[in-house]
């Protein structure tokens, strides 16, 4: 079972309490603060002796609270399982290492003076960005009832706010989920200023589309968490153009390029109609041609694909890109190539030469399976050598 499911089954055994589990829907720390101590309690003592495969996710929640610590030590264990027991042992003992010393009965615990006030965890987030340019950030508040708060989004600076979702968990799942993320190859979160990823987020939140409504989630937190304020904030990326500076023009634009073409960098499309409306004019373009005319109308057609690209393309969108990917490389280590994606960044908008050969990679890259099987002229299984012999054969 889940804690939720088992919380479920307490409020219809414990049918007093049910209007007070329920609609806290299987969050520990709303639980806590919908029932009184006598409440909470029983809930408790329930938890233990009869669903202890889930208790301890209880527990481990109430245990960062203050309300919660003092009831995990003024509880008697008499008429708990075994295993509820061992789970209340665990608990106490965690408490006593962190230097709460563990009460007995005859000295009931003060409910208020077991956690510091001042005990408060905030953490930033984000990923790099994939080849749209969305990109995940994640923030952490402590929770006022104890734990933590976990706001997920995605967003894209040129698509807006794509997702927003809230968690409440207890401190160590929070941390396990953000080490889980950085767990698979290929994926890594990196520690950002809290400010720094709430002015990317706003930012993102100007570009909004009128046809896709900000989520209702993001609408209720904006003015606390990505006020009109946060417009002169800098974002990652400012912070990595103000440190790093630029380098030579040529020598990034090459290796850019080439980072481009391996599919390491961008590609950006303006959006997914756009490639499929390509390819349709490719196929067209080659229809019925072979040989050196096949080759001519295929790069006549990048030619014509790469000058679209250009025509629609954000280019201070696609600087920003490479601004905020710029800071990505720079915690990566790779101040260098951080400096090669502000210096084409610098001159995106107003050196067409630039442009135009950085646009052409992405285009590459962005159409890299499709032109390979452009390229081949599809033959039936027997060419008309092969059915004469056969025919004479037979």
């Amino acid at each position: 079972m889940s804690l939720p499911e088992s919380l479920e089954r307490a409020a219809s055994e414990l049918t007093a309490l049910a209007d007070k589990i329920r609609p806290a829907n299987g969050d520990p720390h709303r639980l806590l603060e919908e029932l009184s101590a006598d409440e909470a309690e029983q809930v408790l003592r329930f938890m233990l002796d009869q669903a202890a495969e889930d208790a301890p996710e209880l527990v481990e929640a109430w245990g960062e609270t203050d309300d919660g610590v003092a009831l995990l030590l003024g509880v008697s264990d008499d008429g708990i399982g075994k295993a509820g027991r061992k789970i209340l042992r665990k608990a106490r003992h965690r408490l006593r290492s962190q230097g709460i010393e563990v009460k007995t009965e005859a000295a009931p615990v003060a409910k208020k003076a077991v956690i510091a006030s001042n005990d408060r965890w905030q953490a930033a987030h984000i990923s790099s960005a994939d080849f749209r340019g969305a990109r995940m950030g994640y923030l952490v508040d402590s929770h006022p009832s104890g734990g933590a708060r976990l706001f997920e989004i995605r967003f894209d600076e040129g698509r807006g706010i794509l997702d927003f979702k809230i968690y409440n968990a207890g401190r160590s799942k929070v941390r396990g989920f953000l080490k889980s993320l950085t767990s698979n190859s290929g994926r890594r979160l990196y520690e950002v200023d809290r400010e720094a990823l709430c002015a990317l987020v706003w930012r993102a939140s100007q570009a909004q589309p009128v046809d896709r409504p900000l989520p209702t989630s993001f609408v209720e937190w904006r003015a606390r968490l990505f006020s009109d304020e946060l417009e002169k904030q800098d974002t990652p990326g400012d912070q990595a153009r103000a440190a790093l500076g630029g380098g030579d023009v040529n020598a990034s634009l090459e290796a850019l390029v080439t980072q481009v073409k391996a599919g390491e960098l961008g590609p950006w499309p303006p959006q997914t109609t756009w490639v499929g409306d390509w390819m349709d004019k490719g196929r067209e373009s080659v229809e019925d041609l072979e040989g050196d005319a096949r080759g001519a109308a295929i790069d006549a057609w990048i030619d014509e694909v790469t000058a679209a690209l250009v025509e629609d393309s954000d280019t201070a969108l696609i600087s920003r890109h490479l601004d905020e990917l710029a800071w990505v490389r720079s915690q990566d280590g790779d101040e260098e190539g951080g400096r090669a994606l502000i210096a084409v960044s610098d001159v995106l908008g107003s050196d067409a030469s630039v442009a135009a050969a950085f646009t052409r990679a992405r285009v590459e890259s962005l159409f890299e399976p499709y032109l390979a099987s452009l390229r081949v002229i599809e033959e039936s299984p027997l060419s008309d050598s092969d059915s004469n012999d056969a025919g004479e054969t037979s």
